[in-house]
This record gives structure tokens, sequence and C-alpha cells, in this order.
């Protein structure tokens, strides 16, 4: 994935707020907003879903930050997910280049 079409990806996971639930959203949640607006194939962004939930799928509190975000910035900021922004770029990569 260039450096082009990862910036609108970024920004495309700040939709996951107006697509999840109050609380922790669902792996499919997080599908449909990566899928929003063509950012990602539904292939990949089940890929990235997958990844993000084997990843914090058992850390409630982390998913509520991800689903409940308004920006990429609230996600990877001091109150954000630690560790989150070189995770979904990892994540992004690897299921974008197969």
């Amino acid at each position: 994935m260039n450096a082009r079409r990862l910036l609108p990806s970024l920004l495309g996971l700040a939709l996951i707020a107006s697509a999840c639930s109050s609380g922790p959203g669902s792996e499919e949640d997080l599908v449909s907003a990566l899928t929003r607006d063509d950012t990602f194939s539904t292939d990949e962004a089940e890929c990235i879903a997958s990844a993000v939930f084997d990843e914090y799928g058992e850390d409630e509190d982390a998913l509520s930050i991800i689903s409940g975000a308004d920006s990429f910035d609230a996600i990877t900021g001091t109150d954000g997910v630690d560790g989150f922004d070189a995770f979904f770029g990892n994540a992004v990569s690897a299921c974008t280049n197969r």
C-alpha cells in the first residue's frame, strides 16, 4: 500500500465511531466502517478487523476507545490505545499486500 492510500485509510478508521455502538463495537461494525467509501475491499477489511480483534478482543477498554473515537488521533493519542498506530499500520500493510 502506498503512502497516498494509507492516509485515507487511516482517516477511514475515524468512521468507526459512527458505525459502532457506544460500547465496544463488533468485528462486523469495524468491517462496515472500513469498507465505507471503498477505503478497503471487503476481504481487506475483514482481515484488518480480524487482526484488531485478535489483538484487542479481550480488552474491552481498548475496543471502547477504538469504537467510540471521533478521529484516528483519539485512538492513538495520550488517552488512546498504546501502540495502536504501529499495530494498525502493520495490519493494513499485511492485509492489503497479500
